[in-house]
């Protein structure tokens, strides 16, 4: 699933099966409440939708307390991911695993990137259509992609702000890679030239 797995859900739902997955305990109904500042109608209103839909359980309250034992709610391993933060990390810590530990780790990541961007490209799309669809593959991976004539254009990195500096450059690598890689499994002669790398934008163009 990307979100990648586009989850449909709305901002205050999403809000609250966020919380559940972030949560180290299950939670009742009056605590999602507080933390969100949401009225108790409006959370279990929430709550059932999110059980509905296999992303949440609930479970009564075994502690054994006087009184009504509070229903609890929980994440399911269904519900799909409202944070990328462990993606992240865990490209970090591989990208710096293998920058400490290749011969030439510039070199194994751009290969990475070619299969990537092989694997995503689509044979059967025509020719000219070529360039159009790698635009909207890297935008819907939130490069901020934008065509104009022969150029793409990335007005956004998803990476930027989340990888060690020191190691971009290796992303910047793979990225190249990608658009190689797509554009080699892909209909017509299509050629990236180098990636050129700014400070707010990058961009690329595409010979035919």
């Amino acid at each position: 699933m990307s979100a990648s797995r586009q989850h449909g859900l709305g901002p205050t739902r999403a809000r609250v099966l966020s919380l559940l997955q972030a949560a180290t305990a299950p939670l009742s109904v009056s605590e999602i409440a507080d933390e969100l500042g949401l009225h108790r109608n409006s959370v279990r209103f929430h709550l059932d939708a999110l059980v509905e839909a296999g992303f949440a359980s609930r479970q009564i309250d075994g502690s054994g307390l006087h009184g009504r034992p509070p229903t609890l709610y929980t994440a399911t391993q269904a519900s799909p991911a409202m944070s990328s933060l462990h993606m992240l990390e865990l490209t970090d810590v591989l990208l710096g695993h293998i920058a400490d530990s290749s011969a030439d780790p510039t070199a194994e990541l751009r290969q990475a990137g070619v299969s990537w961007g092989a694997r995503l490209a689509e044979p059967t799309i025509s020719a000219d259509d070529v360039v159009p669809a790698l635009a909207a593959t890297l935008a819907a991976r939130g490069f901020g992609t934008e065509q104009r004539k022969d150029t793409l254009c990335f007005t956004r990195c998803p990476f930027r702000d989340m990888i060690d500096d020191a190691r971009l450059p290796l992303v910047c690598t793979m990225h190249a890679g990608v658009i190689e890689g797509y554009l080699a499994q892909s209909a017509g002669e299509h050629t990236a030239g180098e990636l050129r790398i700014g400070r707010t934008a990058c961009d690329v163009t595409i010979a035919s």
